[in-house]
């Protein structure tokens, strides 16, 4: 349990509260339950991140789930499965991805309630209002609120309780705690005064606003300003890790790591869904908008370079399966050379499958390293030990890199690999590799899928 009042300085000057410019009105009649719940009855005023323009929520079936990697702690591998989903037609191509509509779990919702001296109310029809005496003009009621609604709902499906909490927020939150040193705990934390303890609990420890309540126990927001400033409960992406020549456009399947022991959203209502023993589990999907990270019929006759870290070969499986099932019908081309790092041998997801396509030519070249192994331990010591053959055909004309990472840390080593690769081959200095790596990008020829 964190000691608060180590948190306290002496002086501080708390950051401006965030105001308040909501009200609940919970004096509405009780409405017929609709069969659809939380953001997917807000109509088309809503809008998800980078849906196709004519895409809705589409209702998928979970028909199968596997544990592809087991948990390890001894080399801090994390629990990998795949979710094989049913949907009626969702066209996609490899490479593409989904967004997938979370909840929070209902345990977490009903503490909530709970601690907020809601829970008589929990299933009482309410409205959220503009307040009478709001004094903010812009002020407006988020369009992920349904326009009748109950507390559950809005815990349930409509707010993010695990955002990173701002310190206008906290300092708000300190308005609403009666506790003399919970108060000036929590205010001390929004100050710039006391910067270093927000980046330590709040950046670093992870400190959630769940999390707050229970360090402050006298800390009581009401709804209404909730509801105005947590961040809505955004879809999480996936990427489709497989081919819809396999099975057809109704199936598609994704591949999900659960962090242990704070899994996140997502990933801890799929574990759910997949433990249900009755009928088949739902859950809510759409189309994210298509851009060129993907493999279609007509790059058979290019060239692929693909790298991927950990999940981030759920794509490439698409790929691969893609290529496989063209070339049963006509010689594919073009060389696909995949490099994958995994922390083991054994977290290296459908390593069996990868090294069966290495035999069947699908891939001309698979290199796996291990960074709980011996070295080669990370993929960028793979593309330097390649690099003659790597940069002649990475340089052809009809060849694209594919780079599926973190988008900071992994990533960044990955790019810096790659200019070592150019500089040692090339004869360049490490301004003009920088630069040619540039081009690449600018080309087309170099291109990444962050995951998250």
């Amino acid at each position: 349990m964190t000691d608060i009042e180590a948190f306290i300085l002496n002086e501080f000057i708390p950051a401006k509260p965030l105001d308040s410019n909501l009200e609940v009105d919970f004096t509405l009649r009780k409405q017929p339950k609709s069969e659809k719940c939380g953001q997917r009855r807000c109509g088309d005023i809503l809008k998800f991140p980078f849906a196709q323009t004519s895409s809705t929520l589409t209702a998928a079936s979970i028909k199968h789930s596997q544990v592809l990697v087991e948990a390890d702690k001894a080399t801090e591998t994390k629990r990998v499965v795949e979710l094989t989903l049913e949907s009626d037609d969702f066209d996609y191509e490899p490479g593409d991805t989904i967004g997938v509509l979370p909840s929070n779990a209902p345990a977490v919702v009903e503490q909530l309630l709970n601690r907020l001296g809601l829970i008589d109310q929990a299933d009482t029809i309410c409205q959220i209002k503009l307040a009478l005496k709001c004094a903010k003009k812009s002020a407006k009621i988020p369009a992920h609120i349904p326009d009748s609604t109950c507390p559950r709902e809005i815990f349930t499906h409509c707010l993010a309780l695990n955002g990173v909490l701002q310190k206008q927020f906290l300092s708000a939150l300190a308005s609403y705690t009666s506790d003399a040193k919970e108060r000036g705990f929590l205010a001390c934390l929004s100050s710039k005064q006391a910067t270093a303890h927000y980046n330590s609990l709040i950046l670093e420890q992870g400190l959630r606003f769940p999390d707050i309540l229970e360090l402050c126990a006298s800390c009581q927001p009401p709804l209404a300003f909730l509801v105005e400033h947590l961040p809505r409960l955004l879809p999480r992406p996936y990427s489709i890790a497989n081919s819809p020549l396999e099975s057809g456009t109704q199936e598609l399947r994704i591949i999900y790591s659960v962090l242990s022991p704070k899994a996140g959203v997502t990933t801890s209502m799929l574990e759910a869904k997949c433990q249900r023993q009755e009928q088949p589990a739902k859950v809510f999907i759409y189309p994210r908008l298509t851009n060129t990270f993907r493999y279609t019929e007509k790059d058979l006759c290019s060239n692929q370079i693909l790298i991927a870290v950990g999940t981030g070969l759920a794509p490439f499986l698409g790929f691969l399966a893609h290529k496989e099932h063209h070339q049963k019908q006509q010689p594919a081309k073009g060389q696909t050379w995949l490099y994958v790092g995994a922390k083991t041998p054994q977290a290296v997801l459908k390593r069996n499958k990868l090294l069966a396509w290495q035999q069947s030519s699908v891939l001309q070249r698979l290199r796996m390293c291990h960074s709980r192994g011996e070295s080669p331990s990370y993929v960028q010591q793979l593309l330097e030990e390649d690099a003659e053959e790597l940069v002649k055909l990475l340089l052809k004309p009809d060849t694209v890199l594919y780079i599926c990472a973190d988008g900071a840390k992994i990533s960044t080593s990955i790019a810096s690999g790659l200019c070592l690769c150019l500089q040692k081959v090339l004869h360049l200095d490490e301004t003009e590799a920088t630069r040619q790596l540039k081009e690449l990008r600018e080309q087309g020829k170099y291109r990444e899928d962050l995951w998250l």
